[in-house]
């Protein structure tokens, strides 16, 4: 049983909300002055948004209270746990040198086959077919491509392909049920968001306080906020949001960031300081490159016609495989495991799967004492039972 089916959120302004912790609040409602370039000023009027991020910030405090919260999805992540994939290309780059492209396409090309490799093999593709993956936005298919081609089921929401079931905004509780059967009780095991940043992103700066004025980023911070319940609705084991360096946070009560990278980092050669917030590895693997095209988003992709946001808003390829790689669960069990029984010790859960149980026998002995009965100490010790051989 998947927890969407038990765990009925509403998609409503006052319910549903993840759970932030306060100081997000309170960067939230602060003007940044700063000029590191993983930050920018916000632009706008603090008392403009004090109704939505406070309301926002109240339910998601609310979800957290006591010591048995519902869940860890949206806990702020540790210190270890944030890359700037920057370093480890510094790294690379003063030992090697930059990698020829050739041998970047190469390195890609690999990770694709893996993920093909996956979907062709039987059990792979059996284990795989049984989770599911919700890419919103995502009208090019890039980020999802290599889930798909790994054997999981994508599904892919983005409104320019169609306005009524590609609409975030019209996202609810019936709306899973109506169009789609709550999936049919599978796990959903990945939530991808690249949402649209043309309100956020620090390249249009200039434009901030006309937007703010007429509504439109008030809307795109509802959708932002609209994700986010989607997310604690189906409560993944992984979960990211994308959006190039702005001010998406601030204005929408992230949690901190959890990576950022440039396309270049993975092979891509231009720049576009890119941030991912969420709950997933962000330890990539990298195949840097020179980045002999700089900023070609705006050099190449400048304008304000729908096709060249689209252009610019692509995800490249590399990032996609790579993330991929960090990310799926076949290669990283106890990561998929351990999120999707967040409050469950990861001690246990590692033991389990050092000693060789599968996922899916984890899934038979502990879902319901997790999910429907919230027994934690229940499911730990039969969790531990597993791992001694004692069950």
């Amino acid at each position: 049983m998947s927890a969407a089916i038990i765990h009925h959120t509403e998609f409503t302004e006052n319910a549903g909300v993840p759970p932030a912790p306060p100081e997000a609040h309170q960067r939230a409602m602060t003007i940044d002055t700063s000029t590191d370039a993983e930050h920018c000023p916000t632009g706008v009027d603090d008392l403009a948004f004090s109704d939505i991020v406070g309301e926002f910030s109240r339910a998601q405090r609310n979800m957290m209270q006591g010591s048995h919260p519902v869940s860890n999805i949206f806990q702020l992540p540790e210190d270890d746990a944030i890359v700037r994939l920057n370093d480890k290309v510094r790294t690379y780059h003063r030992e090697h040198g930059w990698m020829p492209v050739f041998e970047a396409k190469t390195r890609i090309a690999e990770w694709k086959a893996h993920a093909e490799a996956q979907g062709q093999g039987p059990e792979t593709r059996r284990v795989n077919g049984d989770k599911v993956v919700l890419s919103l936005f995502d009208l090019s298919g890039e980020w999802s491509k290599p889930w798909e081609e790994a054997g999981y089921q994508v599904y892919r929401f983005d409104i320019q392909e169609n306005n009524e079931t590609g609409d975030v905004g019209k996202f609810s509780v019936g709306f899973f049920g109506d169009w789609f059967g709550d999936f049919d009780g599978l796990d959903i095991y990945a939530v991808l968001a690249a949402c649209p940043c043309t309100d956020f992103a620090s390249s249009g700066a200039r434009h901030f306080a006309a937007k703010d004025a007429d509504g439109r980023t008030i809307d795109s911070v509802r959708l932002v906020h609209q994700t986010l319940r989607v997310i604690e609705y189906f409560k993944p084991a992984i979960w990211a949001i994308e959006n190039p360096v702005g001010r998406i946070e601030r204005l929408c009560g992230l949690p901190p960031w959890r990576l950022s990278f440039d396309p270049y980092h993975l092979g891509d050669p231009y720049t576009k300081k890119t941030l991912l917030w969420g709950r997933f590895n962000a330890d990539l693997p990298i195949a840097p490159v020179e980045p002999t095209e700089g900023s070609k988003m705006w050099a190449k992709y400048g304008g304000k016609s729908v096709a060249t946001k689209n252009a610019r808003s692509e995800t490249p390829q590399g990032f996609s495989y790579g993330f991929f790689m960090a990310n799926n669960a076949y290669d990283h069990t106890e990561m998929a495991v351990g999120n999707k029984y967040d409050r469950l010790s990861r001690d246990i859960i590692r033991q389990a799967i050092e000693a060789g149980v599968a996922g899916e026998q984890i899934d038979a002995a502990v879902e319901d004492l997790y999910y429907m009965d919230l027994d934690d100490e229940a499911a730990n010790a039969v969790l531990y039972d597993l791992a001694t051989g004692r069950s």
